[in-house]
């Protein structure tokens, strides 16, 4: 049966581990765990990526949006694939279109642009229209007071971040030798899950060589020359 799995149960396994005073590593605070386990999930993120779907309501003559407060967290967007507003799909806008564009505020609402965190829509923004995003995203960062809350990447990768918090809870005491064996782990733990991130059907799509090899071609007309001078001079 598997352990319930929590911030709570990570913060343990990385005391146990540690053991800094007694047998659960209590000379270490929450907040550093919990700080250190946010930095391994920032580490990983590029290998986790989430997808989400994100929506919000406009304002009226609002068209740039902060993707930071309209997510409620500070992750890193890495795509978006697609955004709708009111229902209709929209297209993206490359920056010299956009710039290119004497009136941006006017017209119904057929492209997007981003710059940075700000999500730009161009065209006239009505009021209380819904707009709903597709993104690919980095994990969250667990919260320092919901002890109940879970990582967003998967359960094989926790032994990455015990192992990264471990390595910064030694730095933060000094004992670099340890931090350093440590980080060592983590990083061999990464490289492991980078081997296995890779999507199974994409392996399945990249070339293969042959299964078979089809037997030497011969020519049904017996041998042919194909130096037609082989005696290095013309002759009959």
């Amino acid at each position: 049966m598997n352990q319930k799995r929590n911030i709570d149960t990570l913060i343990k396994r990385v005391r146990e581990e540690l053991r800094a005073e007694g047998s659960d590593g209590a000379g270490y605070s929450s907040f550093i765990v919990i700080d250190a386990l946010n930095s391994a999930l920032d580490d990983l993120s590029e290998i986790f990526t989430i997808r989400d779907v994100v929506e919000f309501t406009t304002e009226a003559d609002k068209n740039t949006y902060d993707l930071t407060d309209i997510t409620g967290f500070a992750g890193i967007i890495y795509d978006i694939i697609r955004v709708e507003y009111d229902g209709n799909l929209t297209h993206g806008a490359v920056i010299d279109e956009y710039l290119d564009k004497h009136i941006n505020d006017e017209g119904p609402v057929r492209e997007w642009f981003l710059w940075g965190t700000a999500l730009t829509l161009i065209g006239e923004i009505e009021a209380e229209k819904e707009v709903k995003l597709w993104v690919n995203r980095a994990p969250k960062h667990l919260p320092y007071d919901g002890k109940e809350s879970t990582p967003e990447t998967p359960r094989y990768a926790d032994e990455a971040l015990i192992a990264f918090a471990i390595s910064v809870c030694y730095r933060e005491s000094k004992e670099y030798e340890r931090a350093n064996y440590h980080h060592g782990i983590y990083r061999e733990i990464k490289q492991n899950l980078t081997r296995r991130a890779i999507p199974q059907g994409q392996k399945d799509a990249l070339p293969i060589m042959q299964d078979s090899y089809a037997g030497p071609f011969r020519s049904p007309r017996g041998f042919t020359w194909t130096d037609k001078n082989p005696r290095g001079r013309w002759h009959d």
